[in-house]
């Protein structure tokens, strides 16, 4: 899920990109509330999925549930190979340089924490549109800028987990932040109408092992993600 799926063509983050993003990915833990919500909003209705960063398959093989079809679209070689191993239909490749699956219109996209690492943003939002039908689904996913422990962090003169340096062992590779509104925004001026807005956690250390999920039901603009349900309107 959060294969970079965009962040340049050089040799450098195409090497970034197969380290940090071909180990296997962890299913549970302070990741399972994202998740959960993720599946949540998979009906097991015979559906075409589509998962953009699929990663290893380690969540995609379950929106497949019992009777869905997921295909997904991952940068890393190593990555997209295990994921196949899986059951995943899988287009290794660059998503904004590419069209996957060109003869395939989906019922639901699932986006979960990949437009922080993508440049051209309303491009990446207009792509999703096109390959979904009228109507379809888009689960997205992200870092919530403005979550609780980041604005503690950022009063204190710490730096709130913002990335300022191109490749390093520490980063994840972002390069977008957003809050709940600019997310809300971006959707909507692409056609996206807006059914659920939601949030995961609070951590209360760097490691993820101490959190909370009450916070964020009480206050989701403190959370960790933002997580998104949008419908794409019927074109004229």
């Amino acid at each position: 899920m959060r294969g970079i799926i965009i962040v340049g063509k050089t040799n450098t983050f195409n090497e970034f990109n197969e380290k940090r993003y071909s180990v296997e990915m962890p299913v549970d833990g302070v990741d399972k509330p994202r998740i959960d919500f993720i599946l949540s909003n998979i009906p097991d209705s015979k559906l075409k999925v589509l998962d953009l960063g699929c990663w290893d398959g380690s969540y995609a093989s379950r929106y497949k549930k019992k009777t869905n079809k997921v295909y997904g679209v991952e940068s890393s070689v190593t990555a997209a190979k295990q994921a196949e191993k899986k059951g995943i239909e899988v287009s290794q490749g660059d998503f904004m340089e590419i069209t996957p699956f060109p003869k395939e219109k989906f019922d639901i996209v699932i986006a979960g924490e990949i437009i922080e690492h993508v440049f051209d943003t309303d491009l990446f939002i207009q792509k999703i549109a096109d390959q979904l039908k009228d109507g379809g689904t888009l689960v997205i996913t992200t870092p919530n800028v403005a979550s609780l422990p980041r604005r503690i962090m950022l009063m204190l003169g710490i730096n709130p987990v913002l990335e300022n340096r191109v490749i390093v062992d520490v980063t994840a590779g972002h390069i977008r932040y957003f809050t709940f509104a600019e997310l809300h925004k971006l959707l909507e001026d692409h056609g996206f109408e807006i059914l659920k807005s939601r949030s995961d956690v609070v951590n209360f250390n760097n490691r993820g092992t101490l959190f909370t999920t009450l916070i964020p039901k009480l206050y989701k603009r403190f959370g960790r993600a933002i997580m998104l349900v949008a419908k794409k309107k019927a074109t004229a």
